[in-house]
């Protein structure tokens, strides 16, 4: 047997355990389900393709900062040359070539202020798309949170459902041996039936999730999930107020429109100054003719031009007016934007604590409904309770279990909330928080007008 011929015995021999088994479905963590949605959803592509296009109107922008180059060319036949004299009035074939180079010298500053705002628009453009990720990253958070308090509140509800079904059995088989439970199996049936209607609209509820999560991230809505996302660090974030002021994203934002806003003031300031520019030019040129020509077959020369706009019926007045205007209204807007980032925080840290404490209690009263179970199982075994009693006892612990999934749930968001509003929630999947000291730089530099 050849060795191609081994490999393939050998690699059908094993291939049943390379196969999933019956029923296993993968697991994903939630780092990696963000990968996977970023490149599956839109949002993400959109901001990307806005920041791409913030990026090559900046290079446009400085492509008006350096000096044109442009070559003109032409050639011309005629029917017949017309000569006077001895001498060429008009030659039958000819051509010219001119090469102009033109560099704009003084501008008002126009040009440098209009590459400082293009600039600053294409960090702007960058965050944005920081902007459409931490989104993803919350939705996407909030549906996997949800989808995990789905499945633990199908899990204690089938277990009860179980246990319940598992009491009327034992019930029925009572009431067929003549013993006085009737009215306990009665409640067993109702209790039953209840618990057969909250299980479906458990599964209903966990399927929901699932398939919005799915929506989310691209994936099959079968997948299931494995580690959450890790909050543990977010509660805490050391001077969260001055931290959030410093990484807050859409402040960033709002600081470079209004650091442009700033700008927009020095560039109509600069329509009150001349404009200068500086023009190099080679002429070549050349005819085809029988008789003597008076063509000058090259030139050089070199123009400085300049341009002052001594009255425009107060166009530029006014357009420096609403400058300062919206300049104005920018700055007005962060301040408000500042102040409620602060009070946002303020805010978000309460329902942490709020959430936390009740979490805790929480997890104390599923502590002692189970006991409190456990014994009323015990008893009943030995004869000295009924099912009645088991029946509150089960019903006890299962109301203290879906309030404490409830509660983590509520907890987790309030994280998430918290996150948000000190700019960390790119710490969540294990990048460092936007870095906006540019744009705040470029503020404290240009927003003293």
């Amino acid at each position: 047997m050849c060795l191609i011929q081994r490999s393939l015995v050998l690699l059908l021999a094993i291939s049943p355990l390379l196969l999933p088994l019956p029923g296993h479905t993968q697991s994903i963590d939630f780092v990696d389900l963000y990968r996977q949605a970023e490149q599956f959803h839109e949002s993400v592509g959109e901001a990307a393709a806005r920041a791409s296009q913030l990026t090559e109107e900046r290079r446009k922008v400085l492509a008006q900062l350096l000096p044109t180059l442009s070559v003109d060319g032409r050639y011309n036949r005629r029917q017949d040359e017309v000569i006077n004299g001895g001498f060429t009035l008009r030659p039958k074939t000819s051509w010219d070539t001119t090469v102009r180079l033109n560099q704009a010298l003084y501008t008002g500053g126009r040009a440098s202020t209009r590459y400082k705002m293009a600039t600053i628009a294409h960090e702007s453009g960058q965050l944005g798309e920081v902007v459409a990720r931490e989104q993803l990253i919350f939705t996407l958070a909030e549906a996997f949170f949800s989808e995990l308090k789905a499945q633990e509140n199908l899990t204690a509800v089938a277990e009860r459902h179980e246990g319940m079904k598992r009491h009327l059995t034992a019930a029925r088989a009572r009431v067929r041996l003549g013993a006085d439970v009737r009215a306990s199996a009665l409640r067993l049936e109702a209790e039953v039936a209840q618990l057969a209607a909250q299980r479906l609209a458990a599964e209903n509820e966990l399927q929901s999730a699932r398939e919005s999560l799915a929506v989310l991230s691209g994936l099959p809505p079968e997948m299931e999930l494995g580690t959450p996302p890790d909050l543990s660090t977010i509660a805490t974030v050391a001077n969260s107020e001055n931290t959030a002021l410093a990484a807050r994203t859409d402040l960033g934002i709002l600081a470079g429109e209004t650091a442009a806003a700033a700008l927009g003031i020095r560039f109509t300031t600069g329509t009150f100054l001349p404009f200068i520019s500086a023009e190099a030019r080679y002429e070549k040129s050349g005819e085809k003719s029988s008789a003597v020509s008076f063509l000058v077959d090259a030139d050089k020369v070199v123009t400085l031009s300049a341009t002052w706009d001594l009255y425009t019926g107060g166009e530029n007045a006014a357009e420096r007016r609403r400058t300062r205007a919206a300049y104005r209204e920018k700055k007005l807007q962060l301040e408000r934007t500042e102040r409620e980032v602060r009070v946002a925080v303020q805010q978000a840290q309460r329902r942490v604590d709020v959430a936390g404490r009740i979490v805790e209690s929480l997890t104390d009263r599923v502590n002692y409904a189970t006991e409190n179970h456990r014994i009323v199982t015990e008893t009943y075994k030995a004869g000295a309770a009924t099912y009645l009693d088991v029946i509150d006892a089960s019903n006890a612990l299962g109301d203290a279990r879906s309030d404490l999934a409830n509660a983590r749930f509520d907890h987790s968001l309030a994280l998430l909330g918290l996150a948000g509003a000190t700019g960390q929630l790119m710490t969540i999947i294990g990048e460092p928080a936007p870095d906006l000291s540019a744009i705040h730089n470029w503020l404290a530099r240009y927003g003293k007008e």
